[in-house]
């Protein structure tokens, strides 16, 4: 009962905040961080790529996570492009739907085997990189459904015997799983880590994010406590603004590391998979939120040639379209302007500065990172990990 009061609680948070969902070396394309990059620069360079370090980590404190999705193909020719950055690549493949107390696991039509065949990728020091772990996601599950799952063990003993059946039937490495109430479902976690230990393969387990101010779903003894059994943590450190009527910054650091110190010791600090976000997003009040690939990034740049602003002065600027860098959030954002110069909203968007401090601040915690999704970024980002 207590479960399942606390479920209730989480699901209300969990609404009411989580709107949204779903050692390296420098590039030869990052300027001196006093220098100002014009959007050209961007245009010109995103894809150029060294191909002779392309399949090497640069990323050396910790794992990497790409995630892909079927409804965007590029990521699955980025983590081949790119095979051996990636410890874990999971495509966003399983859907897990409740009716009455039966599961259904929607999505093995997408299982790609051929693919999997290809991003695999054996170091020269013998590491294997490129494990394949799905994501497993509860879709459209009611407080109810929770309730009635939590409640019964034997019903949680199906689910887990089903996920790890595709797992055995198409040789996952393992997979991640995305369930919404990690804590008052730490039993059935618990479970299917077991299930799949047995056999040899991981689990990882999606994360929401902490936010001061608000009651978390995950605090320090929870992930204490799944930390012994769960292999990895993949943590949505992203989105952080979409409630925002203005919007704001994707993900600031500071709450980044809020996060990292709030869930974390010591100890177990090496199984979190800080999020990034590949994507920019769009806030034109009063519609929602847009996200955007970053493609659809350069389109909006090439209206006119920008400069990249980072001292906030743009008294001497040549151009209407000014790309600026917030310093407290450390990320970069622009007025986005139609042809006649037409404010249409504010875009927030990842940047090779913007990703590199988020790199370097995961090589000072010592965790890994987890990308959503490799598909939305641009080619030159993934020289950085």
């Amino acid at each position: 009962m207590d479960q399942i009061k606390l479920l209730a609680l989480c699901f209300i948070l969990f609404t009411g905040i989580i709107l949204a969902h779903d050692n390296h070396q420098k590039s030869q394309f990052v300027l001196e961080l006093s220098q100002k990059l014009k959007a050209s620069d961007i245009i010109s360079a995103h894809s150029h790529v060294d191909e002779t370090n392309i399949h090497d980590k640069q990323f050396g404190n910790g794992d990497l996570l790409a995630y892909v999705t079927p409804w965007n193909n590029k990521g699955y020719e980025v983590v081949k492009k790119f095979k051996g950055k990636f410890d874990y690549v999971s495509p966003v493949w399983y859907d897990v739907q409740r009716n009455s107390g039966e599961h259904m696991i929607i999505g093995e039509h997408n299982v790609d085997e051929h693919w999997m065949e290809q991003i695999r990728y054996q170091t020269d020091s013998g590491y294997m990189a490129g494990l394949i772990v799905p994501r497993f996601q509860f879709l459209n599950w009611q407080v109810s459904d929770y309730q009635g799952f939590i409640s019964d063990t034997e019903e949680q003993k199906r689910l887990s015997q089903l996920i790890v059946a595709q797992t055995r039937k198409h040789d996952f490495d393992g997979i991640v799983l995305e369930c919404g109430f990690p804590v008052p479902l730490m039993t059935f976690v618990k479970s299917l880590a077991d299930d799949l230990h047995q056999i040899e393969k991981q689990l990882i387990l999606v994360l929401p994010p902490f936010r001061k101010g608000y009651q978390p779903m995950v605090d320090a003894n929870a992930f204490a406590m799944l930390s012994t059994f769960v292999d990895r943590f993949s943590l949505m450190t992203y989105d952080y603004s979409s409630y925002l009527p203005n919007g704001g910054p994707n993900a600031p650091t500071d709450w980044i590391v809020d996060n990292i110190e709030e869930l974390t010791n010591k100890s177990n600090r090496h199984q979190l998979l800080v999020g990034l976000n590949l994507y920019a997003m769009s806030y034109l009040p009063p519609q929602p939120p847009q996200p955007l690939l970053m493609q659809q990034v350069l389109e909006k740049l090439t209206i006119s040639p920008d400069t990249l602003n980072d001292d906030d002065d743009d008294e001497n600027s040549e151009s209407n379209i000014i790309i600026n860098w917030d310093k407290e959030s450390e990320e970069h954002h622009f007025e986005d302007l139609d042809e006649d110069g037409i404010m249409q909203g504010t875009i927030w968007m990842p940047s090779i500065k913007s990703l590199q401090r988020r790199i370097h601040l995961a090589e000072d915690y010592q965790v890994g990172l987890s990308l959503w999704e490799v598909g939305q970024g641009l080619d030159y980002f993934y020289e950085l990990f």
